[in-house]
Formats: structure tokens, sequence, C-alpha cells
């Protein structure tokens, strides 16, 4: 490979001496061409192909560089699994995997054409960086890479993000009233430490009401927006806070285990449906939602997932997929040993509000940042830039490859997903 000394705004303005062709062995080799003063990469029918455009710049240690590709394709159906531009961390002659590798997780039509473009920070290992094109797993692909560029990048700034929650459950037995001045008493504990996010348990509206279910829960279930609702709006104005809380909904004739979110203001910008009922719950009348939405804040990106949801990591898969930065887990109580995986999977962070468990705010790494078994507030900085992996390799984000990153996953199909769901509906063994 031919080493290029100096960093070009765009890689392909350099002799195409400069770039090389990769492929781990001959079988797997797309078919190359250079066209125009561009780079061009084909399945050329084969459909297990593997293979790169590679050059090799400088780069130095601790400094950040933004990877920048602009491309044309057909035939290409999976974005992210098949069109992998990335950057191999090199450390002198040895192998690959002892290098840290970063692909671009972001992609953009700008007309007819496709832009893909991430900010990485050198490893402090590194002596250099191999960019590549890569291609792999299409058949019928042709890609055409327009531009390519590998420059010096301010690194992303800190987005720190205050979170507040809560173990707390009003004294039994406590009417809607007291549910409402409540909560808003443990709201106005966290609202000293100025959080920018609030989380109340899972059936704050009605968790120590005296049993009832069918017609009588009706009744106490609240529209939303409802009294409940409407003090948790309060609240997060007095507060400049986002607030969440889970609550039963009442929605016409029929009842929902829902989630609501507030934003700063006091606007409703957010409502999830648990879709995944505990059993007690459907006997009361209670009804599963049957969707996961993710909800734009303006420090980040955050999903709900309610209770028994955690059980099913499609639930924090899906929303890991969808965006989501920050899942909110609003219980009554849950297994303690499910959250840490559900965080490391998806490479996000977790904050639980609840009943009868623990209150917690668990990063991506699995590790509590605050905890506590006993009626409490609790309140964390997290930082939304900073989401390091787990996973036992070099570094960057293209090895570790979580539930949530489309970007890194490896299987060239979805067959998987395809039998999973064929297994959900069967109904015979």
């Amino acid at each position: 490979m031919k080493r290029n000394n100096t960093m070009n705004a765009n890689l392909l303005r350099n002799d195409h001496v400069a770039w090389s062709t990769w492929t781990p062995m001959p079988s797997l080799s797309p078919a190359f061409s250079a066209e125009n003063g561009h780079l061009r990469v084909a399945g050329d029918g084969n459909r297990h192909c593997f293979g790169a455009w590679t050059q090799r710049v400088p780069a130095q240690p601790g400094k950040a560089y933004r990877l920048r590709v602009t491309l044309r394709c057909e035939g290409v159906g999976d974005l992210f699994l098949h069109v992998t531009p990335h950057v191999v961390w090199r450390r002198g002659e040895l192998s690959e995997s002892n290098c840290a590798e970063d692909a671009i997780r972001r992609f953009r039509r700008e007309g007819g054409r496709i832009v893909g473009e991430d900010v990485f920070v050198a490893p402090a290992n590194c002596d250099g960086a191999e960019v590549r094109l890569l291609l792999r797993y299409a058949p019928e692909a042709v890609v055409l890479f327009e531009e390519v560029s590998l420059t010096e990048a301010e690194p992303p700034a800190p987005r720190r993000v205050r979170v507040g929650t809560m173990r707390f459950r009003p004294p039994r037995p406590a009417s809607p009233a007291d549910h409402v001045r409540l909560y808003g008493e443990q709201i106005d504990r966290l609202g000293l430490a100025r959080p920018d996010l609030i989380l109340l348990p899972e059936f704050a509206n009605t968790a120590s009401l005296p049993p009832h279910r069918g017609l009588d829960l009706w009744e106490f279930a609240e529209p939303v927006p409802g009294p409940f609702c409407a003090m948790l709006a309060e609240k997060a104005r007095a507060y400049c806070a986002y607030v969440c809380a889970g609550v039963v909904e009442r929605d016409g004739d029929f009842m929902f285990n829902a989630a609501v979110l507030y934003d700063r203001e006091g606007k409703l910008i957010g409502k999830q449906r648990k879709v995944h009922p505990y059993w007690p719950e459907e006997p009361m009348g209670i009804l599963p939602g049957d969707s996961f939405e993710v909800f734009e804040t303006d420090f980040g990106t955050v999903g709900i997932m309610i209770c028994y949801d955690s059980w099913w990591p499609e639930s924090a898969r899906l929303l890991a997929l969808k965006g989501a930065e920050v899942i909110l887990f609003p219980n009554a109580g849950y297994e303690e040993k499910i959250l840490p995986a559900r965080a490391i999977d998806n490479n996000v962070y977790i904050v639980a509000s609840t009943l009868n468990s623990p209150a917690a705010i668990v990063t991506p790494r699995g590790d509590l940042l605050a905890v506590s078994a006993v009626n409490n507030t609790l309140t964390a900085e997290i930082d939304l830039n900073d989401r390091p992996k787990c996973h036992p390799n070099a570094g960057g984000n293209l090895n570790p490859g979580p539930g949530g990153a489309r970007w890194a996953r490896n299987a060239d199909s979805t067959r998987v997903y395809e039998e999973i769901l064929a297994e959900v509906q069967r109904s015979y063994s």
C-alpha cells in the first residue's frame, strides 16, 4: 500500500495510484474501477462480496477527524450494511484486530447523491489512518464515490444532561388528590437540583388507591391530559425541566398503561403506551399498546419503555434503532440484572423510577451512577456524547455492535429477524 504524506481535503484529488484495492481473499472481491476522477466498486453478482478501496494518510493521536463521503449508488437495499466507509486507526504493522475502527453512523440525501459524515477522535496509540470505502454482501450494487475527505475537526462537545428520578409510592390508601400532591412534592425535591429531566414511576396517578379493576378502575383513570397531567405540566414549567410519568390513561371506553412526557414549557410532547402489560393488568381491563416511539428534546433523543417491557430485549433495541440516547423506565418493580444488559446491548443510558425496586441511573457500560433501594430522590449528570462501549476489543464504534448500532450489524440478511417473527406468530408446535 502506498502511503500518502499529506492530508488532502478531497482524497480523490490525489493520484489514483495512492488508492489500493483490498479484500480478505480473491473469492470475496468486488469489481473495482476508477472513472472520471471517481472510485467505483460493484458487487458483480457475488452475494458474498467483501472489499474496499483503501488509502492510508497521516493522523495524530488525540486529534479529531471528520470523515466525509459523497456517493451515488444503485442496487443497495441496506445502506448501513452494504456500504461501510470507515477508518482503521493503524498502529505500525500490527494486525487489524489490534486497531480501533470507526464507521460513519449518519447518512443523508442531497439531491441524487448520498452524503455520509462523522467525527472521530484518533486513539492515543495510533500512528496513521487507513480510509476504507467498503462494499459488502451486495451482489447487485454499484457504488460510485465522488468525494472522500478526512480532515481535522473540532472534537464533539459534551452534551451534559442532569436527570432526576425517584423511588416513591404514596402511603396506602391514597386518593387521586393525594397522588397529585405527594408526587408534586417529590418533583419539588428534585427541582432544587435544577435537573433537565425528571422521571416518576409507573402508575403514578393510581399506585396507592384501594384495589380496583374494570369499570371501577376506569373511573379513576384519567384522560390525557387530566388532573395529574396538569400537575406535571405545571411542575415542568416551574422548574424548566422535562417531566415524564407513568399513568393509567382513559381513552374513551378503554384503559391503557401509559407514560407521558412534558417539555420545559409544560407542553405534552410524547405519550408511550405499554406494549407488554404484566398479566394482572389485562384482567384489570388494561389494553396493550403496539409501538415504541422516540421523542426529541433540546438535549437529545429520548425513548420510554414501561416496566414489563424490559423483559423483551426488542423493546430497548427498537428504541435505540430509532435513535434513543436515553431510555426512561417508569416501573412498579423490575429485575435488577436486566437494566445493565439493556444499557450495554444498546449503548444507551437508562433512568429507572419505581414504586418497589431500586431507583437507578445506569450508564451505557452498565454501571450505576446513582441508586436507591429506599424511598428517595436521585440526580446525576450524564454526557450523551460520552457513551463508551464495554466490548473487549481494540476500540472504535465498528467492532462492538450493540443492538441499536445499525452501522455495526454484520449479518448479511434479515433472515434471523424474519424467523423470530415467524416463531412469535406460530400457533402449533
